[in-house]
């Protein structure tokens, strides 16, 4: 065997070590979930109890592991499966033959199948490719085995599927994201053909285009979406509100900080901050802060903050306050920390028994989230400063925001102001003046 090959089987080797702990450490996390669950049930709680003292055993693996919520979730219930109706594919990465990601392939296929005697069949045969072949060859196996042995399902199958449609949209680096749209097929083919033919036309028009294809593509899908090619309509640039957190001294040029949008994941340099601060059309929402970066504040009497409490929370927030929830704060529910009584006891302040409307009692828990608190599930206090601890069955741990460097407290008192365009007179007077004034700000 020469050098090579021996480097070869070395690194193969190593995989199997690596895929095998993936097996190992699955398998702890599925008991750890399951005790949680069995000692609620043997305490004879509710059904409601029994599954939310096993979400908030998913929710202590994510924090411990650094996980995210949803991925433990998958992983228990991927595992679950493997042990109880796929055991040859559960072998196999127990011995390190088949890597995690093949594996919850594999458990998810078996999710969809009705036929016990079907997985039964799914275990036997799709290991001899799964062990051969790379993941996106296995997927394309497993959708045609579906079809294969349960064709009286695929349309059920593919009409319950239409019902996760959804677009996301994930940062990347370097100023740029990945815009994803799951979509029926029929759909997604047209989609793809028109934007290869406005793309193509779009090239004849100008010998001197130097875009690529694929540049062309996307050029067209953007320009379709926000609608730049109709002067009928104002531009998606100022149809949208999305916010960034920036200082004032980037935006003026004064300071190399980049911005950060609302929940955490993008990132913009101070050179394209500045090219939108004297851009029409573009709306900027000041968060007013002290010299020390306390945040001024407002308080209402109602039960429902108005819109710019509730746009001057998300931007601190950012997304739900527990750890590793990474829902932005525009899809989660507002959460009064002390209750809102709409009938407070006669003689009482506005405000000191009916749970005040404001920054300091406000925090943002999703629904799943701040269905555990609200239950009873999972218990949270605050500290004299507004801050919140979520308090584990193993331990206690500080809320987790997108913002939580740049904030450490919640004042009562805060200001959202808003601007929709800044002079690039004004901002190069106060470049050569050194303004001082602190803020964030929220930038489309």
């Amino acid at each position: 065997m020469s050098p090579t090959d021996t480097l070869l089987a070395d690194a193969m080797d190593a995989s199997r070590r690596v895929w095998a702990a993936e097996a190992e450490q699955a398998r702890a996390v599925l008991r750890f979930v399951e005790t949680r669950r069995t000692d609620a049930l043997t305490q004879g709680l509710s059904a409601r109890q029994v599954e939310d003292a096993r979400q908030v055993a998913i929710l202590e693996i994510g924090v411990e592991l650094n996980l995210a919520q949803g991925l433990v979730a998958n992983l228990v219930s991927a595992t679950r499966t493997l042990v109880m109706d796929l055991p040859t594919v559960w072998a196999a990465h127990q011995a390190g033959e088949v890597d995690r990601a093949k594996a919850r392939e594999i458990a998810s296929t078996a999710w969809k199948l009705h036929a016990p005697e079907n997985i039964t069949r799914l275990d036997e045969e799709v290991l001899a490719y799964a062990t051969t072949h790379t993941l996106g060859q296995l997927k394309s196996w497993l959708r045609r085995f579906l079809v294969r042995v349960e064709p009286d399902h695929a349309t059920e199958r593919r009409t319950a599927a239409q019902a996760d449609r959804t677009v996301t949209i994930t940062a990347l680096d370097d100023g740029m994201s990945l815009l994803q749209a799951l979509i029926p097929t029929t759909d997604a083919v047209l989609i793809d053909r028109d934007l290869t033919l406005t793309a193509k036309a779009s090239r004849s028009q100008s010998p001197d285009d130097a875009r690529t294809l694929a540049q062309a593509r996307a050029d067209a899908l953007v320009n379709t979406l926000l609608r730049k090619d109709d002067t009928s309509t104002t531009s998606g640039r100022g149809r949208f509100h999305l916010g960034v957190t920036v200082s004032l001294a980037t935006l003026l040029g004064l300071s190399s900080e980049p911005g950060v949008s609302t929940d955490g994941q993008h990132v913009l340099d101070p050179a394209l901050l500045a090219e939108l601060a004297t851009q029409e059309g573009t709306l900027f929402s000041r968060l007013l802060t002290d010299e020390n970066g306390g945040i001024l504040d407002i308080t209402e009497l109602g039960r429902f903050p108005t819109q710019p409490l509730r746009r001057a929370l998300n931007l601190v927030d950012g997304t739900c306050d527990v750890p590793g929830c990474t829902r932005p704060a525009i899809a989660c529910d507002l959460d009064h920390q002390i209750p809102y009584d709409p009938d407070p006891p006669p003689g009482q302040p506005p405000g000191q028994q009916r749970g005040p409307t404001e920054a300091a009692n406000l925090h943002h828990r999703c629904p799943p989230h701040h269905g555990l608190k609200t239950r009873g599930a999972l218990s949270v206090s605050h500290d004299e400063h507004g801050n919140a601890h979520w308090h584990l069955p193993t331990r206690t741990i500080p809320a987790d925001t997108a913002f939580t460097r740049a904030w450490t407290q919640r004042p009562r008192t805060l200001q959202l102001v808003e601007i929709h365009h800044l002079d690039p007179r004004r901002i190069a007077d106060h470049r050569r003046g050194g303004g001082r004034r602190r803020g964030a700000t929220r930038a489309p």
